[in-house]
């Protein structure tokens, strides 16, 4: 873990004050004069540096990995959230057959097979006993109702799979 350097500047009596030597031929040798040292300050060095690059290096990393786990919590909800879709089945057959059986293509292509549909009757001109998910793929899966209706309408949820 990080440990903050508390950096302090260093304060002198005379911060700019230089003392100036002659050493002939024109040269001159400029020391610095600062007077009375109030206050060291902080010494630059490797070990102060280096532990402020590790805090940087820490930092990004810490960003990366909320970075990564913000991406997991929006797949969780995108699978949560999951797909709607809205089908119509027609049965043409006298009760209690029935021909109503439709493959349904998934708007979103999923990754596994391990996914929920809750299926809802939106409409239908008649009774409809039970409504039948099956053959579930990546990409598609089929749904079918029995009963004596006809025409059924039908909100289909599907949750899961995604990630």
């Amino acid at each position: 873990m990080y440990i903050p350097v508390f950096w302090k500047d260093r304060v002198v009596q005379y911060p700019r004050r230089v003392s100036i030597t002659n050493l002939g031929n024109g040269l001159q040798d400029w020391t610095p004069a600062p007077g009375e040292i109030i206050e060291r300050g902080t010494q630059q060095s490797a070990t102060h540096f280096g532990n402020m690059d590790f805090g940087v290096l820490e930092n990004a990393l810490m960003v990366a990995f909320t970075a990564m786990n913000l991406r997991l919590v929006q797949n969780s909800i995108d699978d949560i959230q999951g797909q709607v879709l809205t089908v119509t089945l027609n049965n043409t057959r006298k009760f209690p057959a029935t021909n109503a059986e439709k493959t349904v293509t998934l708007p979103k292509t999923v990754n596994n097979v391990d996914y929920d549909i809750t299926a809802e009757i939106v409409e239908a001109d008649g009774p409809v006993e039970c409504v039948e998910v099956y053959g579930k793929a990546l990409n598609a899966f089929k749904v079918n109702y029995s009963g004596s209706a006809r025409n059924v309408t039908l909100k289909l949820h599907v949750t899961g799979g995604l990630h």
